[in-house]
C-alpha cells in the first residue's frame, strides 16, 4: 500500500480533495442490491427461448437473404437506414476463407469463385461454404477459437519448472480433440458432455473423446491449491458455457446476479468429488506408435515406483497417526484453530508436526461427538462442561457417578474413574490412552475385539470417520518433507519421461475420475475453508431450475451437470454459443459481454434475432456447421465495408457510429494465427501436418506448422503472442483485445520469420521463373493479394526495382519489394 504521505500517491490526492471540500459535493453511490430470483427470471437472458416470427421484408421484398437479413433490415429500417451494397466477389471470397479456415484463397480459388459468382451469387457462396466446411483446416481455425474459451496452455504454472520440464506432455490431446470435434461437427450438446463427463457417458465414448476432459484439467495449478483449482473449473464452466460469473459467489452471494453462495458450493462439491489419475489413461494403442511398447514399459516402471512409495507411506503414516490420536485430542481442546489447518498443500512438514487437515478433522470430530447422548464421548461432554476454576474438585466429585448416567461405554467410564483428571487436557489425554490401548490390543491379536465395547473404541481409531483417518489418495498431504519431495519427484517424473521422449509417446487423455465416495460440500463462510458452514447438496444453479434444489444422484454429479447445461430448455447455453459464433463472423457480438449474460450485461442489439438463431441451433441438432451456413449465406455477410463518401453511409454514421445495427461490414486486422499462417501459406512453406505435440512457433523462424500447434507457455507467453493480442491462457477469455502498437509493424519489418518467408516466396517457381520484371511483379501480387497489381502499383514497383531490365535487379531488391507487399494493410486486414 502506498502511504498517504507519499507525494503524488492516490491517497494523498484524495486527502487534498477532502481538505478542499470537493468530495463533499460528490453524489453518494447507493449500495448495490443483487437481483432476486423473481427479478432474474424476467431478465432477458433467463427468459425461455421462444420462436420469434421472422419479419416479412416489406422494405426490400426482392432482396436476397433469409431470416438473418430480415431481422437486421427491420432494425435498420426503424432508424431510417439501409444495408450497404454487396461487396466485390473477391472480398466476399476472402472473408469466407478467413472466417472458416483462417487462410487466404489462392489465385485459382479467385478465378473459380468469380466464374460461379457471375452465374449466381447465392449458389457460389453456398458451394464455397460447403467446400470450406469440409476442409480439415476448418477444425484448426475454429478449434483455436474454442481454446480461448478453455484457457488452453501446454505448460504448468508451478514455480521452479522451466523449459521442457514445465510441459504437460499430453495437453495437446485436448487441442487435437477440439480440432477433430469441429471437423466432425460433433453436436455441441455432446461437445459439452464430453468436456465435463466423457468418462461417465454410457455407452462409453470412443477413446479419442476422453481427451475432451482437458477442458477441466488444463487450467492453472495455483501452487497446488485445490480450492483455487476448483474455483477455476467453476469459472471456466459457467462463463464458457452459460455466460455467468458464478465464481463471484465464492465468498458471498453474488453482488449482482441471483446466484447465492450455496449454489457456488453445490458446484464446488461436484468438482471436489473428482480426482486426476496419475498417469492419465491411454487413448492410443502403444503398438501403433513407433517405440510405443518400449516407452510404456518405462512409464509402467515409473508408475509402479510411485505407487509403491504411496502404499508404503500410507501404511506407515496410518500406524503413526493412530498412535498419536491422544495428542490430537489434547491439542483440539487446548489450542484455537490454526489457519494452516486449511492450507496443508503449501506446508513443509516434519515427522513431529501435527498434520493440519487431520487436526481440523479432529476438532470437527470432537464438536460432533461431544454430546452427553454419545456412548463414548458422553463422559467427555459432561467433564468438559465443568468450569475451569473448579475443574479439579468438581471432576473428583463427578467421576464416581459417571457410570450411572445414560448408558455410556463402561470401558470409558471405568478408565476415567481410575484416573486423576485435573483439567481438560487430562480428559483428552485419558481418552487417547484408552483408544490407543484398545487399538494396539486388537492389532496384537490380529483379530476383531471380543466385546462390543472394545469394538466401539477401536472403530473410532480405525473407522472411516476416525479423527486421524485419511484415504490413500490423500497420503501425500501428510508426508514429511523428505518423503513428500520424493513423491513430488516421482509424480513429475511421469511427465518428464513423456515430455523428454524423442518420439511422440502413445497419447493419453487428461481426464478426471469420480472419487469412491463423493464429497458432501459445505458453504465456506467468507470463502474460507477453515470456516465450514451449512451443508449443501451437489446440484445445478437454482436460477436455471425454477428455484428448486435438485440434488444430483450417485457419483460426483458431473454427468448430470453436463446434461443440465446442454438441456434444450436451458435458456443460456445456445444463446451464449450463437453469440460467440456471430462475434467471430461479424466482428462484434450481439451481446457485448460474451462471458457475462447476467444483470450487468447490456441487452442484445437484436434480441429476436439472437433467440431465433439459438432456437434454430437447437432444432438443427446443435450443429455448429449449420449455424455457420445460416450466418455466412446472409446478405449481411456479403455487404461492403464503410464508404466515407457515400451519402447513405454518412447518414448511418451519424445515427449508429458504432455499427451496432450492422449497416456495413466491419474491417478487422487478422489475428495472430491467421496472420502468421497467411505468411507461411503465400510463401509456399505451410506444413499441412495435423495434430501432435506442440512446436515452437514463436522463436523458431524455420518452423512451418500452423500456429494452432504452437507451444502456449502459460508462465512465459512469447512476445510475438502478446504483441498480436493472443488470448492470455490464465482464465476463460470472452474475446481478444484489439490493439494497434508499433511492435506489430516492427514484426513485419524485422522478424527473422518474415525474412524467411520473403526468401521462400522469392524462390517459388511461379515468381522466380518469371524473367520479365513486369510479369514477376504481377506474380508476386497474385500470390500474396490474390489479384494483379493496378497500373500505379506496377509502375511504383518497377521504379523501386530500377527498371524493367531483369539483369539489373538484384535479389535483395526483389526481397525488399516482396516484404513491402507482405506488410500491406490489404494482406493483414480483412475488409
Amino acid at each position: 500500500m502506498i502511504p498517504a504521505s507519499t507525494p503524488g500517491s492516490p491517497a494523498a490526492a484524495i486527502l487534498r480533495l477532502l481538505a478542499a471540500g470537493w468530495l463533499l459535493a460528490c453524489p453518494v453511490v447507493a449500495a448495490v442490491r443483487p437481483q432476486s430470483e423473481t427479478e432474474a427470471r424476467r431478465h432477458w437472458a433467463f427468459l425461455p427461448l421462444g420462436n420469434p416470427t421472422v419479419p416479412s421484408d416489406s422494405a426490400a421484398p426482392s432482396a436476397a437473404g433469409g431470416p438473418v437479413d430480415a431481422f437486421l433490415r427491420r432494425s435498420l429500417a426503424a432508424k431510417g437506414l439501409v444495408p450497404s451494397p454487396v461487396a466485390p466477389a473477391s472480398v466476399v471470397l476472402r472473408r469466407l476463407h478467413y472466417a472458416l479456415i483462417g487462410l487466404p484463397p489462392s489465385d485459382a480459388d479467385h478465378a473459380r469463385f468469380a466464374g460461379a459468382w457471375k452465374l449466381s451469387e447465392d449458389q457460389a457462396v453456398e458451394r464455397e461454404i460447403d467446400r470450406l466446411l469440409a476442409d480439415p483446416r476448418y477444425g484448426e481455425r475454429w478449434g483455436r477459437h474454442w481454446l480461448d474459451v478453455a484457457r488452453y496452455a501446454d505448460t504448468k504454472d508451478l514455480v521452479l519448472q522451466y523449459g521442457t520440464d514445465a510441459i504437460r506432455p499430453f495437453a495437446y490431446t485436448y487441442r487435437d480433440y477440439v480440432v477433430r470435434a469441429f471437423n466432425e461437427d460433433l453436436p455441441f450438446d455432446r461437445f459439452i458432455r464430453d468436456q465435463l463427463a466423457a468418462d461417465l457417458e454410457s455407452p462409453p465414448v470412443p477413446s479419442w473423446r476422453l481427451a475432451a476432459m482437458g477442458f477441466l484439467t488444463l487450467g492453472r495449478l495455483f501452487d497446488n491449491n485445490p480450492h483455487d483449482q476448483i474455483d477455476d473449473q467453476i469459472d471456466t464452466v459457467t462463463r464458457g458455457f452459460l455466460g455467468l460469473t458464478v465464481s463471484c459467489a465464492r465468498c458471498h452471494d453474488h453482488k449482482y446476479d441471483a446466484v447465492p453462495q450455496a449454489d457456488y458450493y453445490s458446484l464446488y462439491g461436484v468438482f471436489a468429488s473428482s480426482e486426476r489419475p496419475a498417469p492419465p489413461p491411454l487413448i492410443e494403442d502403444p503398438a501403433s506408435v513407433p517405440g510405443g511398447p518400449e516407452f510404456e514399459q518405462r512409464m509402467e516402471k515409473a508408475r509402479k515406483e510411485l505407487e509403491d512409495h504411496v502404499d508404503a507411506e500410507f501404511v506407515r503414516l496410518t500406524g503413526i497417526l493412530r498412535g498419536r490420536i491422544g495428542e490430537y485430542l489434547v491439542r483440539a481442546v487446548t489450542t484455537p484453530p490454526d489457519l494452516t489447518e486449511t492450507a496443508q498443500f503449501g506446508l513443509s512438514l516434519t515427522p513431529e508436526d501435527f498434520r493440519p487437515t487431520l487436526m481440523l478433522r479432529t476438532r470437527r470430530f470432537v464438536a460432533r461427538r461431544a454430546v452427553e447422548t454419545d456412548r463414548v464421548f458422553g463422559p467427555w461432554a459432561r467433564l468438559m462442561a465443568l468450569p475451569e476454576v473448579v475443574f479439579p474438585i468438581a471432576a473428583v466429585d463427578l467421576r464416581p457417578r459417571l457410570g450411572s448416567d445414560r448408558g455410556w461405554n463402561p470401558l470409558v467410564v471405568g478408565f476415567l474413574a481410575g484416573r486423576g483428571v485435573t483439567n481438560r487436557a487430562d480428559v483428552a489425554r485419558a481418552y487417547g490412552e484408552l483408544l490407543v490401548r484398545e487399538w494396539k490390543a486388537s492389532e496384537a491379536t490380529n483379530a476383531s475385539p471380543s466385546t462390543a465395547e472394545s469394538r466401539e473404541l477401536v472403530g473410532i481409531v480405525t473407522g472411516k470417520d476416525s479423527p486421524v483417518g485419511f484415504a490413500r489418495r490423500d497420503t501425500p498431504d501428510h508426508m514429511s518433507r523428505p518423503e513428500k519431495d520424493r513423491w513430488g519427484g516421482l509424480v513429475q517424473n511421469l511427465d518428464k519421461i513423456a515430455a523428454h521422449a524423442t518420439n511422440r509417446p502413445p497419447a493419453r487423455a487428461m481426464v478426471l475420475r469420480d472419487l469412491p465416495e463423493p464429497i458432501q460440500p459445505r458453504i465456506f463462510v467468507r470463502g474460507s475453508p477453515a470456516r465450514p458452514g451449512d451443508p449443501v447438496p451437489r446440484s445445478f444453479l437454482r436460477l436455471l431450475t425454477g428455484g428448486e434444489v435438485r440434488p444430483f444422484g450417485a457419483g460426483s454429479g458431473r454427468l448430470e451437470l453436463a446434461a443440465a447445461i446442454a438441456s434444450p430448455t436451458n435458456p443460456l447455453t445456445a444463446r451464449v454459443l450463437v453469440n460467440r459464433v456471430w462475434m467471430e463472423h461479424f466482428g462484434e457480438p450481439l451481446v457485448a459481454t460474451p462471458a457475462d449474460f447476467g444483470a450487468r450485461s447490456e441487452p442484445p442489439t437484436h434480441p429476436e434475432l439472437l433467440d431465433w438463431l439459438a432456437a434454430d441451433f437447437i432444432r438443427s441438432g446443435w450443429s455448429v456447421k449449420r449455424l455457420h451456413r445460416v450466418l455466412l449465406r446472409s446478405a449481411a455477410f456479403r455487404q461492403s465495408g464503410e464508404d466515407p463518401v457515400s451519402p447513405s453511409h454518412r447518414l448511418a454514421r451519424s445515427v449508429d457510429p458504432e455499427n451496432r445495427l450492422l449497416w456495413h461490414h466491419p474491417r478487422r486486422r487478422l489475428d495472430l494465427e491467421a496472420m502468421r499462417d497467411t505468411l507461411l501459406h503465400v510463401s509456399g512453406r505451410l506444413d499441412p501436418a495435423r495434430g501432435g505435440r506442440p512446436v515452437d512457433v514463436a522463436s523458431d523462424p524455420a518452423n512451418r506448422r500452423r500456429t494452432v500447434y504452437g507451444l502456449v507457455d502459460r508462465q512465459n507467453l512469447p512476445g510475438l503472442f502478446r504483441s498480436f493480442d493472443f488470448a492470455v491462457p490464465d482464465q476463460c477469455v470472452e474475446r481478444r483485445p484489439r490493439t494497434t502498437v508499433p511492435q506489430q509493424a516492427l514484426f513485419l519489418m524485422n522478424s527473422p520469420f518474415v525474412h524467411e518467408q520473403v526468401r521462400a516466396l522469392a524462390s517459388l517457381p511461379s515468381v522466380a521463373g518469371e524473367r520479365d520484371p513486369v510479369r514477376r511483379v504481377e506474380a508476386v501480387f497474385r500470390r500474396v493479394l490474390g489479384r494483379p497489381p493496378s497500373g500505379s502499383e506496377s509502375a511504383a514497383a518497377l521504379r523501386f526495382l530500377g527498371g524493367t531490365d531483369t539483369d539489373q535487379v538484384d535479389d535483395y531488391r526483389w526481397e525488399q519489394l516482396i516484404q513491402a507487399v507482405l506488410a500491406t494493410n490489404e494482406l493483414v486486414f480483412l475488409d
